[in-house]
């Protein structure tokens, strides 16, 4: 039988321990712009993550899950928003703030 990606469990794109993952892979002292709506921190995430066209705002984003749909406007989970535009704009601060605000397991 032939493998299919699409057998591939995905992980959930609104669970913090996801976004941990994806910055662990950024490099760390690479900085970014908390107000480009298009190219900040949580709209490369939610891109890499699937996500079309996406547009951030401060409590959610907007993206286009076809082509010729209209687009969804989804609210963002706990702490992200907070995690993207602390004082320090790299990713590895960024990485550093997601740790803080994971809860302890």
């Amino acid at each position: 039988m032939l493998y299919d990606p699409k057998w591939q469990r995905r992980r959930d794109p609104f669970a913090l321990q996801c976004l941990i993952a994806w910055l662990e892979g950024q490099n760390p002292l690479e900085e970014y712009c908390y107000s480009s709506t298009g190219e900040c921190l949580l709209a490369r995430y939610f891109t890499a993550q699937g996500f079309n066209k996406v547009i951030m705002a401060a409590g959610f984003f907007y993206h286009w899950p076809r082509p010729t749909a209209l687009y969804e406007m989804t609210p963002l989970p706990p702490h992200f928003n907070d995690i993207a535009k602390g004082k320090v704009r790299t990713f590895g601060a960024a990485l550093a703030r997601a740790l803080e605000a994971c809860p302890a397991t």
